[in-house]
């Protein structure tokens, strides 16, 4: 994705926003997602296992694959 000239880096403002939860927040686990990837199944819980999972491995617009 671009802004003008500059490729915007959803990686660095995924870690922005980590960092700053983490300093005001006495939690140990958080989950990150994307808007648009609203959770189809109840038995996707937002949860935290010991291995990181990622909760969307098939979405409509892609035929689920």
């Amino acid at each position: 994705m671009c802004a003008g000239n500059v490729t915007f880096n959803k990686g660095s403002i995924m870690n922005a926003g980590f960092m700053e939860a983490w300093q005001r927040s006495d939690a140990n686990c958080f989950v990150f997602h994307d808007v648009d990837l609203l959770p189809e199944d109840d038995r996707n819980m937002y949860s935290c296992p010991p291995q990181p999972r990622h909760l969307s491995v098939g979405v409509d617009t892609l035929g689920y694959k």
